[in-house]
């Protein structure tokens, strides 16, 4: 069993934080997201699953401990997880909570007031600095709470950090690549047992329980956060995320794509393959042709290549194959936090370079109401000399 949660440093994240804060001559971070909470903190929230944007804000100062505001509902667990390293301040809500209990409170808010939690985020840190220049996470942030915090610190003041926040993640730290590298593992054996049980007459319903069922078996459920699918079986090539009751056929294919959330960081793999033991001959090509373009790919993932080799090279070898008119927009992307892809992307204009620590999932996605749909994606590290594939996707349709 692994315990990911008592050998994070937040030291390390902490100052890595504030080292590109001093280059970029920022005073603060104001956090808002899921994903960056948790990269500063070291904290998965609960309340943020519940109730969305803003209930949990991180502040990272220039210098000295990050400070984590969570409800008291939520604030011991928070303590809990960041084990004493992050300053936690608790707000109170509607909730009555005996441990909290205050003579003077005669009345509580209907739902958690945020605009509460943004006034002690920037208690925190002007706290620090009166006159401080805030880095924010613009895009995802409501309007309304943009105008309070230019009021605040004044609208010049405030920096769109997006940019900022990809480019401290890109590079992984040694404990992020091994978290990284498990939850691959384990999403792996999910694939590999679900197209194993699967056969003619089964729904999509029974796919997924195989793969819930077996997220848990395989970790034990320990710092299991989420487990989540796209699936496709059969002729539909759209994911849903409640299941569809068609009966699987002799000759479908199933797409499998998805993963698990292990401490936070969260595994995307795609699979393909048969259903019974034949399938059409302009199948078989497209899987062939996908097969040949992810090997392909895959030999560019190298340090001092462009990003955007690796996808020049996988469309030639689909063009060339089964695939003459196959176009998209890009075969692959960076992953570490949840909930979703992330930026850099492996598109055509991309001229970042491969470094030792970016972690990525390369893919070869097909979609077809005619032909099935089919994904080949694995997860892999740029090393010092090449990269370091996590997994390694089946090399036939049909599963033995």
């Amino acid at each position: 069993m692994y315990n990911f949660l008592e050998t994070r440093n937040q030291k390390q994240f902490q100052e890595k934080l504030q080292k590109k804060m001093e280059e970029q001559k920022i005073d603060a971070l104001l956090l808002t997201t899921s994903e960056n909470i948790s990269y500063s903190t070291g904290y998965i929230s609960g309340m943020y699953g519940m109730w969305k944007f803003g209930t949990d804000i991180a502040v990272v100062p220039a210098d000295g401990k990050v400070s984590l505001i969570s409800s008291q509902f939520a604030q011991d667990g928070a303590t809990l997880q960041t084990k004493g390293d992050v300053d936690v301040i608790g707000y109170p809500v509607w909730i009555f909570i005996e441990d909290y209990y205050d003579p003077n409170e005669k009345e509580k808010s209907v739902q958690p007031d945020v605009n509460y939690v943004f006034k002690l985020a920037c208690d925190a840190i002007k706290s620090k600095k009166g006159n401080a220049v805030v880095g924010v996470e613009r895009s995802s942030m409501p309007y309304d709470k943009y105008l309070y915090l230019s009021e605040v610190f004044g609208a010049d003041r405030l920096v769109d950090i997006s940019q900022f926040m990809i480019e401290v993640r890109t590079i992984k730290f040694p404990w992020e690549i091994d978290v990284l590298r498990y939850s691959a593992q384990v999403a792996q054996k999910m694939m590999n047992i679900t197209m194993q049980y699967t056969e003619p007459g089964m729904t999509e319903a029974d796919l997924f329980k195989i793969w819930w069922q077996t997220a848990y078996e395989i970790t034990g459920g320990h710092e299991v956060v989420d487990v989540f699918q796209a699936h496709t079986p059969g002729p539909d090539f759209w994911a849903t995320q409640m299941p569809r009751e068609r009966q699987l056929e002799n000759g479908d294919i199933v797409r499998l794509d998805g993963g698990v959330n292990i401490y936070g960081y969260v595994s995307d793999l795609g699979r393909v393959y048969a259903v019974g033991d034949h399938v059409a001959p302009e199948k078989q090509a497209i899987f062939d042709t996908l097969l040949a373009a992810r090997d392909a790919g895959i030999s560019k993932f190298v340090p001092g290549n462009k990003l955007s080799d690796v996808f020049h090279e996988t469309m030639k070898v689909c063009k060339q194959g089964a695939l003459p008119h196959f176009v998209r927009g890009h075969v692959g992307h960076t992953i570490g936090l949840g909930p979703g892809e992330e930026y850099p992307m492996l598109n055509p204009d991309n001229n970042m370079i491969f470094e030792p620590g970016m972690v990525f999932c390369f893919e070869t996605p097909y979609y077809s109401s005619k032909y099935g749909s089919y994904n080949l994606e694995d997860t892999l590290v740029i090393t010092e000399n090449g990269h370091e594939l996590f997994t390694h996707t089946n090399r036939s349709l049909f599963i033995k």
